[in-house]
């Protein structure tokens, strides 16, 4: 008999040890799927949260309805705020428009260096293929709503030193990525005008996008593009005179 009240006592604080564990469990598994309430951002964590949704809209509106169409009003309409609140961030609309083609032509140079394999230029059958991989970058939706501010500093001349600020950006960071892969090569004055003949090129080609069409720029593309190969043999390969 004592040993079986030992069982029944041994087998009851078991028992009762499992439900323990098994409420403990499930209060757990309770307050783990209980919804947290969301940590509140900062002040200045919203500031910053609604400036960059104004930039990304401005973008969009950009590359969506083209210059013309980009309006403070389109843009606080597409970043879901007031155009009292996109004023408060940004005073002018040159301000708002010189800060989003630069996070726009930051974007598309990382993109650039990211898809076009320039290290693939030292292997004469590749370099047809880095210069198509350039070009279809350049003539992007996106790439063509930026080529459209550069445009307008025709006339609207405060656009022009913020965006030759950041053209200079964007220049020099393609020639310190294009010599660190071709060191011997850039020593070479022609190494550089090379690099900027190909983007004036191709930029010469995109403002006429609007005349002349994709499909023609594409053909004129394709007769212009053995020249620039000829030019890279030259400078990579040492077969210059």
């Amino acid at each position: 008999m004592v040993l079986t009240l030992g069982l029944v006592f041994v087998r009851n604080g078991f028992v009762d040890q499992v439900i323990d564990e098994a409420q403990s469990s499930i209060i757990d598994q309770v307050i783990d799927e209980t919804p947290q309430p969301e940590r509140r951002m900062t002040r200045a964590q919203q500031r910053a949260a609604t400036r960059l949704a104004i930039l990304e809209a401005a973008a969009d509106c950009l590359v969506d309805e083209g210059y013309s169409g980009l309006t403070t009003r389109r843009v606080a309409e597409r970043a879901g705020i007031a155009q009292s609140t996109l004023m408060h961030h940004f005073a002018t609309r040159e301000g708002l428009l010189v800060e989003a083609v630069t996070q726009l032509a930051t974007a598309l140079a990382d993109e650039a260096l990211d898809e076009v394999d320039l290290a693939a230029l030292r292997t004469p059958a590749e370099r047809e293929a880095v210069l198509d991989r350039a070009w279809a970058t350049f003539t992007s939706p996106r790439a063509l709503a930026a080529v459209q501010v550069w445009a307008a500093a025709w006339t609207e001349p405060e656009l022009a030193a913020p965006l030759h600020e950041l053209e200079e950006r964007m220049t020099t960071i393609v020639h310190i990525t294009a010599g660190t892969l071709f060191p011997e090569e850039s020593e070479s004055p022609d190494f550089p005008a090379l690099i900027d003949a190909t983007v004036a090129l191709i930029r010469g080609l995109v403002i006429a996008m609007p005349i002349t069409g994709q499909e023609e720029l594409d053909a004129r593309w394709e007769s212009m593009k053995p020249i620039l190969l000829r030019a890279a043999g030259d400078l990579l390969d040492g077969t210059r005179p």
